[in-house]
């Protein structure tokens, strides 16, 4: 059997489509996939009646339509929260209309991701994830005599992952063959994470905490890996003579970040999975405890790490914010006690001079806000005595001119002041920043998992472009 169409696969199958209600007046039209741009379902009729959308958009009624197919091999389809994209009348009198979608689910009709709690398990597959469970796949054998090369594929039988205290996560391996006339005859073997839950849980809840398995693993292999398939276990079918078996549904989903990945093969991650759990078998379980803390910090994270075309200097940017977001959701870092400094902000409004505009009253009253949050540059020197505390030594790179560098460099992007523009990093000097800043975040991340500072530097040395920018705040040479 050919392994199933994953998130980066393009497929296309025709059916027949209607809304909830009007099964018995289905819709004949094309669905179309891609990573980049989703589901594009292209219909030769309308699968609501031509007065809806005016309806909708008289009344100010934001109409949130599924649209349910089934196509001609016979599988059940849901395209959630679609958007009409046209609706025309071609000549002479045929109506077309043409949907898009950012999530797709094959092989059941859902009326609702988030109410519809009836998936037992989920299988997630990410890039390089046989890298990080450090499984292998393959062996091969060499007969010397015979002078015969074997080459045996060998799936991984399920093993005990993590434990959460919501689900556990497992580790299997799956092997798929195909005959193609380009290879004549393909073996694949794919491992995977299952995520099983104490009772069947909904799709949101299953797509939710893949994508924080994947981010936790991208983390620990020092680049955003783009997750290549989410296949779930839904209700269990009877297919009689006592055979019972749970649906296979596949969800397609437009990327967020199709162009990242495709790290050299040979770059070792900073941990691998074995090696985290092996370290704190509670790893799991605080990095989805305090993931709604730095959310926004991951999110930052991911994008100047995954994100190939982008400004340097924008990404120097980015990088900063998510540094700076991270110590504020994760410090106690005010200048002065909450319950003084209301005092001392009112002394501060109440001192401005009576001289002074309008426009520039507000600007101090609105400064006056923030005011007791630590600069950058406090911050810097924060984390990095901190790092020093905990290393019993500084951090080699982030020494107090390099962490000024970072400050001019940041207030001359910001508001491009003719008196920083020779303090400011060039472009390889920002470009290597925003490395080191990555860096100093996998760090603090990796700290928050349980893991001792003087047990992260090894895994950084043991990298090949982290244990450069770990040494030096000079740009790197390979």
């Amino acid at each position: 059997m050919p392994a199933p169409l994953g998130l980066r696969d393009s497929f296309t199958e025709e059916g027949f489509w209607w809304l909830a209600g009007k099964e018995a007046d289905p819709i004949a039209g094309t669905l179309t996939f891609s990573p980049t741009d989703g589901a594009t379902l292209s219909l030769l009729g309308f699968v609501r009646d031509s007065a809806s959308p005016f309806r909708s958009f008289v009344d100010n009624d934001d109409e949130r339509a599924t649209i349910y197919g089934t196509t001609k091999k016979g599988k059940p389809v849901t395209l959630l929260r679609p958007i009409n994209k046209s609706r025309q009348i071609n000549m002479p009198g045929i109506p077309n209309e043409t949907w898009t979608s950012s999530l797709c689910v094959v092989g059941i009709h859902l009326e609702d991701d988030d109410k519809d709690q009836v998936f037992s398990r989920s299988y997630l597959r990410f890039e390089s994830i046989e890298q990080w469970l450090q499984s292998k796949p393959f062996t091969t054998t060499v007969d010397q005599d015979s002078r015969v090369l074997t080459v045996s594929g060998n799936p991984s039988r399920e093993e005990h992952f993590a434990s959460h205290q919501d689900f556990e996560l497992t580790s299997v391996g799956s092997l798929f063959s195909s005959n193609e006339p380009a290879t004549h005859f393909t073996i694949d073997v794919f491992s995977q994470l299952a995520l099983i839950p104490q009772a069947p849980q909904s799709l949101n809840w299953h797509m939710s905490r893949a994508m924080r398995i994947q981010g936790l693993a991208s983390l620990c292999m020092g680049h955003y890996l783009p997750l290549h398939s989410l296949e779930l276990r839904g209700p269990v079918d009877d297919l009689g003579n006592g055979f019972k078996k749970p649906r296979d549904v596949h969800v397609y989903a437009q990327l967020t970040h199709p162009e990242a990945g495709h790290r050299p093969a040979h770059e070792p991650p900073l941990i691998s999975g074995p090696e985290l759990i092996a370290i704190n078998p509670g790893a799991v379980q605080l990095w989805f405890d305090q993931y709604e803390l730095f959310d926004p910090a991951i999110a930052l994270f991911f994008t100047i790490s995954s994100q190939r075309q982008m400004f340097t200097n924008v990404r120097l940017l980015l990088a900063i914010q998510a540094l700076e977001v991270f110590h504020r959701r994760t410090s106690d870092s005010s200048l002065m006690p909450e319950s003084d400094f209301a005092k001392f902000a009112k002394a501060l409004t109440d001192a401005i001079p009576p001289s002074a505009n309008t426009a520039m009253k507000e600007r101090l009253k609105a400064s006056y806000q923030f005011v007791n949050e630590p600069s950058l540059g406090q911050r810097l020197r924060s984390i990095a005595g901190d790092l020093a505390s905990a290393l019993g030594t500084p951090p080699p790179a982030f020494h107090k001119g390099y962490l000024r560098k970072l400050v001019d460099t940041r207030n001359y992007y910001t508001h491009f002041s003719a008196t920083l523009k020779d303090k400011a990093l060039d472009g390889a000097g920002m470009h290597w920043a925003s490395r080191r800043v990555v860096l100093l975040l996998t760090f603090l991340f990796l700290q928050r998992l349980g893991i001792a500072a003087k047990s992260i530097v090894p895994l950084l040395e043991r990298h090949r472009e982290f244990s450069q920018l770990w040494a030096t705040a000079e740009n790197p040479r390979f």
